[in-house]
């Protein structure tokens, strides 16, 4: 049992990290064509208008697919009680939300927000019909039809936004992503999916799952405040191009840091909820995670801070170079990620809900204190105030995951990414290299840009199986493990 939830974990993470990788190669692509084609002021606006459903999203689900994921046994009454909750709450919500969305307009200076509002929005309640499935999936561990489900979505709603951008449809081409993104993902698990709702429904289940879910609710909220919050402060006191400038460096750096947060974090907490009354299973398989993920995260944020200028000299117009220096600050929070969502995870599955809730209202104290600070100085101070957030997010995780499990310690865990981040170190210093001789040799600068990302991958390949490191022999025993299997 225990070999077997081992390679499901393996295998999830695999899909997951797969899919998420693929679609934030195709989302990074196409952001690429659309910046060559709208402003950032078609940016700035898109931001303010697609932050209210980004933080009030977690209230449609409340908590019900992590309480139904983490529960250990769940029937058709379970899965339809929770449907039609979600419903009925994703419906209220987007009534108020294009109620209110005039009010917002006139508070951001937004003339458009109004005519946008009503038709972004629809993604709440569209979204809300595939909660259940997806829950389903998440469950049985079936991620490879997940992340394909994504991935289709994602490729077809980009290639909907390059479209209405060509044609000159402005802003509306970012609507058209966003929306599209979640009509094409609800379609195809409907279709792939057996699972119907029933006129089946029992307040008292939703209830006993509700208590669970209510805390990991609270906490989705909360930090989806303190997430969009710097976006709604550059929205009101400074630019829409100041917006659009520090949205898109954070959005690029989103690109591999949330697509990988979002497949360890579905992945782990399924597996890691199997595994919650064995510690010594538990904090083996968190640490594995942990490492393979500092293996490909630490060269990747490291790799995008270096190559960041020359990527928008060669492949934007000139008026988002300002851009550059947000993506690289933000990319170093980046760097911190492994550490503090496999700790969060950890405490997720070890906690009935209360600590969770009071280490999130102790990160946002420390997070307001910081905004309170950064918010008046510029938009750069906001930036490098989001990383000394992510700092402080990750200590804490990770000393609350300690009172669960005592061999989960910060020190312990540094100690694991040291020659990971010492490899990374040397990849930088190469490619660093790479970018004088270019200079020197007068060699053009898309060579020289493809040449960093290629030899510096390379590099980085060379000295992980050199220095015979811990996640690269992992990461070749996962791959030569699973081709002869795919080969019967």
């Amino acid at each position: 049992m225990a070999a077997e939830l081992k390679h499901k974990v393996v295998k999830g993470v695999a899909w997951s990290t797969v899919e998420k990788i693929a679609s934030a190669l195709l989302q990074l692509a196409v952001s690429l064509v659309l910046l060559n084609l709208l402003s950032p002021e078609d940016y700035g606006l898109m931001a303010i208008v697609a932050a209210f459903p980004a933080i009030l999203m977690p209230l449609v689900d409340s908590g019900f697919s992590q309480a139904l994921i983490r529960k250990k046994t769940v029937d058709d009454t379970d899965y339809s009680s929770v449907f039609y909750v979600n419903i009925v709450i994703s419906l209220v919500l987007y009534a108020v939300l294009v109620a209110v969305a005039p009010a917002c307009g006139r508070y951001f200076g937004a003339s458009d927000f109004a005519r946008i509002a009503p038709i972004l929005y629809l993604l709440i309640p569209i979204n809300s019909f595939s909660n259940i499935q997806n829950a389903i999936l998440q469950r049985s561990m079936e991620f490879k039809n997940l992340s394909l489900y994504v991935l289709v979505a994602n490729a077809v709603s980009s290639g909907v936004a390059i479209w209405m951008a060509v044609e000159g449809c402005g802003v509306w081409a970012l609507v058209g992503q966003r929306l599209g993104v979640v009509v094409v993902k609800t379609a195809l698990m409907w279709i792939g999916s057996s699972w119907r709702p029933r006129l089946l429904f029992s307040m008292e289940r939703v209830r006993g799952m509700f208590r669970y879910g209510s805390r990991i609710l609270l906490s989705d909220l909360v930090s989806n405040v303190y997430y969009q919050i710097s976006n709604l402060f550059i929205g009101k006191f400074y630019t829409k191009a100041d917006l659009g400038y520090y949205d898109r460096g954070n959005k690029i750096k989103e690109m591999p840091v949330t697509s990988t947060i979002m497949a360890v974090l579905s992945v782990t907490f399924s597996a890691f909820s199997r595994q919650k009354e064995d510690k010594v299973k538990l904090l083996m398989n968190a640490r594995k995670v942990y490492i393979l993920w500092a293996f490909v995260m630490f060269p990747l944020m490291s790799g995008l801070i270096a190559v960041a200028e020359d990527m928008f000299r060669v492949l934007l117009p000139e008026v988002w170079l300002p851009a550059v220096p947000y993506l690289r600050i933000l990319s170093v929070a980046g760097l911190l990620a492994p550490l503090s969502v496999i700790s969060f995870n950890l405490v997720k599955v070890c906690d009935d809900g209360n600590m969770i809730f009071r280490i999130e209202f102790i990160k946002k104290l420390i997070a307001t204190a910081i905004l309170a600070i950064t918010i008046p100085i510029s938009v750069p101070a906001i930036a490098w105030g989001q990383v000394a957030i992510f700092v402080s997010d990750m200590t804490i995780n990770c000393l609350t995951a300690k009172r669960y499990l005592p061999e989960w310690r910060l020190w312990s865990r540094a100690k694991d990414a040291l020659p990971y981040l010492a490899v990374t170190g040397l990849m930088v210093g190469f490619v660093w290299g790479l970018g004088v001789a270019g200079a020197a040799l007068s060699i053009p600068l898309w060579c020289v840009f493809v040449s960093k990302i290629l030899l510096g991958a390379g590099f980085y390949a060379l000295l992980s199986e050199l220095l015979h490191l811990e996640a690269w022999r992992e990461l070749k025993e996962i791959l030569l493990g699973y081709l002869p299997r795919r080969k019967k």
